[in-house]
Parts: C-alpha cells; structure tokens; sequence
C-alpha cells in the first residue's frame, strides 16, 4: 500500500511538471496566435499582444519577401495619437525565392549603417548579442541613431528555419525606463516559435 502511495505521487507529480512545461507564459496565455497561413514556408508563429493591429503581405516587387507590420497603440508612454506610428516591422524572406543574401546582411548590420548619400548620418552599431528562444537562435544587432528629436535605440533580431530567413527591426526611444510597448515585445519575442 505504501509503495501503491509513493507511486501515485510521483505519477502525479511527473504529470504537473510535464503540463507545466507546456503551458505557455502565463502574461501572453490570452493573447492571440499570429502565423501566415497563405504561405507555407513561413513557418513560425507568436503571439500578438491585445491591442495591436497587424498587416501583412507579400512584397510586389521583390519576390519570396513577405513584409509585416505590427502596430501598437502607443511606441511610447508620451506618444498621444494611438496608432500614429509604427516601431516594429518583420520583414521574412523565403529561401530560393528571395534574392536575400544572409552574407550581405550580416556585413551590413554588423558595422555603423550609412543613413545618408553622403555618409554624413549614421547608425551607430552598438554590439551583437545571440540567445535561444524555443530551440531559435536569435542574433541581436543594435544601433543608436542620432536626431535633433532624440536618440533612437534600433534593434534588429535575426533568425532563421528551414525554409526562411526572418528580420524583426524595432525602434524606441534610446534611454526610455518604462514602455510597456517594449516589454510587450520581449514577450512576444519569448513566444517565437516554429510551427512545421
């Protein structure tokens, strides 16, 4: 009887722990799930933060890149027209469609980005940095860019599967303490994930 006990308990125990780990984050359980359906080869999937307005479609004249635009109410706390601007755009490009070439962009987004003709602006590279995000690499460029409006910290996220090459690119305010827009992101971010 005691041994039937011991058991049962750790039946039960192995059971939470296994639908724990399946559950997914409890800040971005309620949200909605985003993927690209029209396209197959678009294989990943997150979840869209309540609020956000989001379109999506395949660019005309580049073929096998798709460009998304992810609108949140406000990018900043003293932004006073909801939805006036947009701070994150996902730009997928589909292997052996696209004329993406992974060399020239890691040249590019690793080093200072011209901004103007004559070279005179700038995006300052600050560092690369790499993480995981549900078995994802993800490779993290950042940039600051000056303006007379204020310093603007541009990050661009890179990653990959096996049939595309995946670019989400966000601007905020350089030095901000608090934006829930940007949390918001980090969250949706956490949520990434392959779906084929």
């Amino acid at each position: 009887m005691q041994r039937r006990k011991i058991l049962t308990f750790i039946f039960s125990l192995m059971s939470l722990l296994i639908l724990t780990s399946c559950n997914s984050n409890k800040e971005t359980a309620d949200w909605k799930v985003f993927r690209i359906d029209q396209e197959p080869a678009l294989n990943i999937e997150f979840r869209l933060p309540p609020g956000w307005l989001v379109d999506y479609a395949p660019n005309r004249d580049k073929p096998g890149q798709w460009e998304v635009t992810l609108v949140p109410p406000k990018c900043t706390p003293t932004q006073e027209v909801e939805f006036q601007n947009n701070c994150i755009t996902l730009v997928a490009h589909i292997k052996e469609k696209s004329t993406f070439s992974k060399e020239a962009f890691v040249e590019l987004t690793g080093s200072d980005i011209p901004l103007s003709i004559d070279g005179s602006r700038s995006a300052l590279f600050l560092g690369l940095e790499s993480f995981r995000v549900n078995r994802i690499k993800v490779e993290r460029y950042n940039h600051l860019i000056k303006s007379v409006n204020g310093n603007v910290h541009m990050s661009t996220y890179f990653f990959e599967t096996d049939s595309a090459y995946f670019i989400f690119i966000t601007n905020f305010p350089y030095e901000q303490a608090e934006n829930e827009t940007l949390d918001n992101f980090g969250l949706l971010l956490e949520s990434l994930k392959t779906t084929r």
